[in-house]
């Protein structure tokens, strides 16, 4: 069922009029036609279930039948620090963390990034377009924001502010397994995770020292070391599993 976001609440079943650009992907992208149904999931996350009563490019009116509360998102807020990788494999990453449940998503320039900070960087926009979609095709009840890039030392002064538990994968790390931290914390007090992710050379050791006197948490994935587009979406499946499943 075709799903679309709205920046405004929906307060009751009813009649609402969607605007200029929402009714001309209506009516000209999607082709929708009278009578057709569509979920409008509003500034809330409740999915409001309607029906196409008069399409138009300029005002499209649908009616709302039903207002439910989304049930697709996770009970744990995942940030996920991503360094910027080269062309297509970002926009794999950000696909594939939306599809998987991320909560927001931070570029991260790191030491070792191959892609290099620009003084105005237009990649964002369109990556905000791929998390949208990758929302609507999923059934999110948020579209993760897509933040500005940010270097490092100031993604992991974020991380310290916001983050519960913040955790840095990392190739040189033999102990600590994520599974084993995961079920040592209080779930109870775990609200909000931030995951950092390494570019296509990984971490250096001093970015991974800098991220443990931050508060971070070096963990294991295991025996093997994933392609920096294969780790982001692969640590989340992980931490949902456990937390979610």
């Amino acid at each position: 069922m075709t799903r679309l976001f709205l920046e405004d609440e929906i307060g009751s079943c009813g009649t609402v009029e969607l605007d200029k650009d929402m009714s001309h992907y209506i009516s000209s992208v999607l082709r929708m036609r009278a009578e057709e149904t569509l979920v409008l999931v509003d500034k809330n996350g409740r999915e409001c279930i309607g029906e196409i009563e008069v399409p138009g490019k300029d005002k499209t009116t649908v009616r709302i039948n039903e207002i439910r509360e989304c049930e697709s998102e996770p009970p744990v807020k995942v940030t996920l620090y991503q360094s910027v990788s080269k062309g297509e494999r970002m926009d794999l990453t950000i696909q594939k963390a939306v599809e998987l449940g991320v909560g927001r998503i931070v570029p991260v320039f790191s030491e070792r990034c191959v892609v290099r900070p620009e003084k105005k960087d237009s990649k964002r926009e369109r990556w905000q377009k791929i998390a949208l979609e990758a929302a609507r095709q999923s059934g999110r009840g948020i579209v993760p924001e897509v933040a500005e890039p940010m270097l490092f030392k100031d993604a992991l002064k974020s991380a310290s502010a916001a983050s519960d538990l913040i955790l840095i994968p990392w190739e040189e790390e033999k102990g600590e397994t994520l599974k084993q931290r995961l079920r040592s914390e209080d779930r109870d007090k775990l609200s909000e995770i931030a995951v950092f992710i390494g570019p296509e050379g990984g971490f250096s050791g001093n970015e991974a020292s800098m991220a443990k006197t931050n508060g971070a948490i070096s963990v294991t994935l295991g025996k093997r070391i994933l392609r920096t587009e294969t780790a982001g979406p692969a640590v989340l499946a992980m931490i949902l599993y456990e937390i979610e499943l």
